[in-house]
């Protein structure tokens, strides 16, 4: 009788309960929808913002809104089909053209150092700033090749092939400053070119989770 006495009360406690859980799911609602439209129109807002000020920015680095212009559209194109934001691609472009790369290598040398990182795994900004700062020195130094390879990128094979240097040989070079810009930049094309190690390493990801949402956020 106790047991039975028990059980009827366990039954009105939760009958209760589950009634204010509904009334507290219906209070809830408008607010959860509220609350998400609002997250939505903050992010579209920042993400315009954004976008505004990397246009300017550019505008500036390259002294014309038409070629800025261009840039951002092709980037945006490249992002569509990529693990990565065309936000990320832009910022990316931005940093190379303070380094001193011409405007017109623009948009296909972030492509291949957007192939090199998503080949890689590693973090595109880190490979944009070692290749632009031996675009700035004019040279390959240990320091940006190290820099590289605690990423996964060795290019120093690819090097060894240009200069027809192995080994010290090669090693000597670097450290005389001998191993220019230039040659840095023939590797960066030829490991990312067809037959490469690094071919189409960007587009290879776009399948992946992170690169469909990164495409999702793009289109919003």
């Amino acid at each position: 009788d106790k047991s039975n006495r028990s059980l009827k009360d366990t039954g009105r406690s939760a009958k209760q309960a589950s009634g204010g859980v509904k009334t507290l799911t219906s209070a809830l609602g408008p607010l959860l929808k509220a609350l998400a439209v609002a997250a939505t129109a903050r992010f579209i807002f920042v993400k315009t913002a954004e976008l505004q000020t990397q246009r300017t920015a550019l505008i500036q680095l390259t002294g014309s809104a038409e070629k800025a212009n261009k840039v951002i559209a092709e980037l945006q194109a490249f992002g569509n089909i990529t693990p990565f934001t065309s936000s990320e691609l832009i910022e990316q472009t931005k940093r190379l053209k303070a380094f001193g790369f011409e405007t017109e290598e623009l948009v296909d040398t972030t492509k291949r150092l957007s192939d090199v990182a998503g080949a890689t795994g590693a973090d595109l900004q880190g490979i944009a700033t070692a290749f632009g700062q031996i675009r700035a020195k004019g040279k390959l130094q240990q320091e940006e090749n190290l820099q590289l390879l605690e990423r996964g990128v060795d290019i120093t094979t690819e090097l060894e092939k240009i200069t027809n240097k192995q080994g010290e040989a090669f090693a000597s070079a670097m450290r005389k400053g001998e191993i220019g810009a230039d040659a840095v930049n023939q590797a960066l094309i030829n490991l990312t070119s067809k037959g490469g190690a690094f071919f189409e390493g960007a587009s290879a990801q776009a399948t992946t989770l992170n690169g469909k949402l990164s495409t999702l956020v793009d289109s919003v």
